[in-house]
């Protein structure tokens, strides 16, 4: 089942706005950037993100679903496994994470020394 895409926002300060309700929670950014590196099952997500709770996980997935900026792919199987992948939309958005973990990277690394 497809997720239908929002409609395009009226006007720029709703953009910004729609944008903001998007990454306001501390792990958006973290979820963009472990989808960066391929589909992945909520499972693994949670498992690269130590502290990130099942019940988070799945508000963040759902709503960046429901912005349109990732897609989720269900397979027939038992037990069911659900997948999802960044789309053209969210890797653009996944391009402002990547920075973010250089950012961290050398924070961390600079903080060490």
């Amino acid at each position: 089942m497809d997720t239908p895409k929002p409609p395009p926002p009226p006007d720029r300060a709703e953009a910004f706005h729609r944008v903001t309700d998007v990454i306001h929670c501390k792990w958006t950014l973290a979820v963009l950037d472990e989808l960066c590196k391929g589909a992945a099952r909520p499972s693994e997500i949670q498992r690269a993100l130590p502290g990130l709770t099942p019940k988070v996980l799945t508000d963040r997935l759902r709503k960046l679903e429901q912005f349109g900026l990732l897609d989720r792919q269900t397979f027939a199987e038992v037990p069911p496994r659900v997948e999802y992948t960044l789309n053209e939309q969210g890797r653009s958005l996944a391009k402002i994470a990547t920075e973010v973990g250089r950012f961290v990277d050398e924070w961390t690394s600079s903080a060490q020394s």
